[in-house]
């Protein structure tokens, strides 16, 4: 009994002073919510991940929508959510997403995602949700002027629609900045630039500038002999007329005073071409189908590279119409053949018949390809329009240029109109890219460089997906296909010199190539980098106006030279140079151009 009460006391006692199990219970709810906080730790770290993920998504999709502000709300909410949806990658499919078109301007974009947690759900079983929102605004002040000089060649062929997709956001874009303070030109070229049909009054149709025809003046055609056979007679008479076809010729008599040379002979009468020849004259003479395009060729050193405006009282800064001759072959869909045989002897270039005899002792290629009475009025011809046809305007660009404007329309049926076709120059589409967006003429939409009342940003955009090149040619007389630098033949130094003085009189190839207006051009790589040269120079002198340059590489050798050209004559901010190795970032080219030209922003 006392036992029994002792125990029952002791044990009441024990139980009392013994703490094991509280100390047990109290560590078992103190673990769990530590357990629940490190879990609430983990989980926020992945919360805060998954929002800054959210986030820059929400960023990017805003300015996409706003840079497409010319597009149906629809339209920019698709292309906001697909830049969105890849960013987000796997979250994509869980996230809520909204776009808003601002009633003050501007696009606002909201977005939602759930995530469920881990540990955190020991404190509270439920999923964490992550909201974001952002704003855009593009600001177009001051006034905005851009030229978009775009490659037209034939390796673009695969990629004209991309091209166009690029040219058309980039455009629409701008114009939807701010009314008619946003000006866009076009410039398509090749290795030329069409500067449209109707511009007339800035090529030169009389004649005033040196370079105009030189291809055809003052070559030496053949010979005949004397009348008599004697050196009584003097190269005259019906025999040896003093025009065909409406264009001189010139006659001059052997002269034995050359001892040693083609002309030492006076029982001879040598024929030439005439000294002036009016490109211009040519296309009076042509039918229809073989009227002037639009090409001029690029000016001579140093008009080729700036902006001083064409005169009549300046020669050389006069465009002189592209004419790209007949090869000197049978019609046919090799070469730029496209007057027939039929129409002129291979022997005979004046077609001349009769005694005395006539004998070409030069070349047939030079003959056939550089006599200029074959561009007689009434010569049937065999053109085929395209760029890669045959005429007198095979080579030059279908789209002529579009000068400044506001008019969307326009520059949309440009672009769509723009054909991949030729071979790459940059320099022709660089130069009148400058002149659209330039104040003076030839084009004078522009606004005037550093006025403090009228305050404008000038921008070009030049793309290209090649080298600048020379395309070569069969005949030896031209030694390359005819572009907007005219035929490399003319710019080999022997073209200055090859036949002597003959009687006094001038009898050279081309004694119209003033050095001042032409180099000393060898080879097609030499060619080639004279272009480069050049290209570079024209960069600076655009650049030192204040005008802001944007160029692209699209599938261009990394480091190459055209890569270097580019990224030298971008403006040099670290901005401005895109290089664009397939479709999609060629896309994201032009969408980063136009952020950079619109001052697109984030406004929350």
């Amino acid at each position: 009994m006392v036992m029994g009460r002792f125990t029952s006391k002791g044990s009441r006692r024990s139980f009392l002073r013994d703490r094991s199990g509280n100390v047990a219970m109290l560590w078992g709810l103190m673990g769990a919510v530590l357990v629940g906080l490190l879990g609430m730790s983990v989980d926020f770290t992945r919360a805060q991940s998954l929002r800054v993920k959210l986030q820059n998504a929400a960023d990017g999709a805003v300015l996409v929508a706003e840079r497409l502000s010319m597009r149906p709300l629809a339209e920019r909410t698709d292309a906001a959510r697909a830049f969105f949806n890849a960013e987000m990658g796997d979250h994509a499919a869980q996230a809520e997403f909204l776009v808003f078109a601002l009633a003050d301007g501007g696009h606002r974009v909201t977005a939602r995602i759930a995530m469920d947690v881990s540990l955190a759900s020991l404190v509270k079983n439920e999923d964490w949700h992550i909201r974001v929102a952002s704003e855009a605004m593009a600001d177009a002040s001051p006034p905005i002027e851009v030229v978009l000089a775009l490659d037209n060649t034939g390796s673009m062929s695969g990629d004209m629609t991309t091209l166009r997709d690029g040219a058309h956001t980039l455009v629409d874009f701008l114009l939807s900045l701010d009314g008619d303070t946003v000006s866009v030109g076009l410039v398509p070229f090749n290795a030329q630039v069409n500067i449209g049909s109707s511009n007339t009054q800035w090529v030169d149709t009389t004649d005033t500038n040196p370079h105009n025809g030189v291809m055809l003046e003052g070559r030496y055609l053949g010979r005949r002999n004397n009348s008599t056979g004697s050196a009584a007679g003097n190269c005259n008479g019906a025999n040896y007329p003093t025009t065909f076809g409406g264009f001189p010729v010139r006659w001059i008599k052997g002269d034995p005073s050359h001892p040693g040379s083609t002309y030492d002979d006076n029982t001879r009468c040598f024929a030439f071409s005439p000294e002036e020849v009016n490109v211009w004259s040519l296309y009076a003479n042509l039918p229809a189908s073989a009227q002037w395009r639009g090409c001029v060729e690029e000016r001579p050193e140093p008009y080729d590279i700036d902006d001083a405006a064409p005169s009549t009282g300046v020669p050389g800064t006069m465009f002189v119409p592209y004419f790209a001759l007949d090869d000197g072959g049978d019609v046919s869909s090799a070469g730029n053949n496209w007057i027939t045989s039929s129409t002129y002897d291979t022997t005979n270039p004046l077609q001349l018949s009769g005694s005395p005899t006539w004998n070409a002792n030069t070349a047939t290629h030079v003959v056939r390809s550089l006599s200029v009475y074959k561009y007689r009025a009434g010569v049937p011809v065999s053109v085929v329009g395209s760029v890669t046809g045959r005429g007198p305007n095979r080579g030059c660009p279908l789209q002529p240029i579009v000068p400044l404007t506001t008019n969307k329309g326009a520059i949309t049926t440009a672009i769509d109109n723009m054909v991949a076709a030729g071979y790459t120059n940059q320099n022709p589409g660089l130069a009148w890219a400058w002149r659209v967006v330039s104040p003076g003429e030839p084009f004078t939409q522009g606004r005037p460089y550093d006025d403090p009342n009228d305050p404008v940003r000038k921008v070009i955009v030049l793309f290209t997906d090649g080298d600048n090149t020379v395309e070569g040619s069969n005949n030896s007389a031209l030694l390359s296909q005819y572009n907007g630098h005219n035929y490399r033949g003319l710019w080999n130094t022997y073209q200055t010199a090859q036949v002597p003085t003959v009687s006094g009189a001038s009898a050279t190839w081309g004694a119209a190539l003033d050095p001042a207006f032409r180099r000393s051009i060898t080879t097609a790589s030499s060619m080639v980098n004279y272009f480069n040269t050049r290209q570079g120079q024209m960069c600076d002198a655009i650049k030192a106006t204040g005008i802001e340059i944007y160029t692209i590489g699209f599938r261009i050798t990394a480091g190459g030279t055209a890569d270097q050209l580019l990224e030298a004559c971008a403006t040099q901010d670290g901005t401005h140079y895109y290089h664009a190795d397939n479709a999609s970032e060629l896309l994201e080219a032009f969408d980063n151009i136009g952020s950079g030209i619109g001052a697109l922003r984030l406004t929350h």
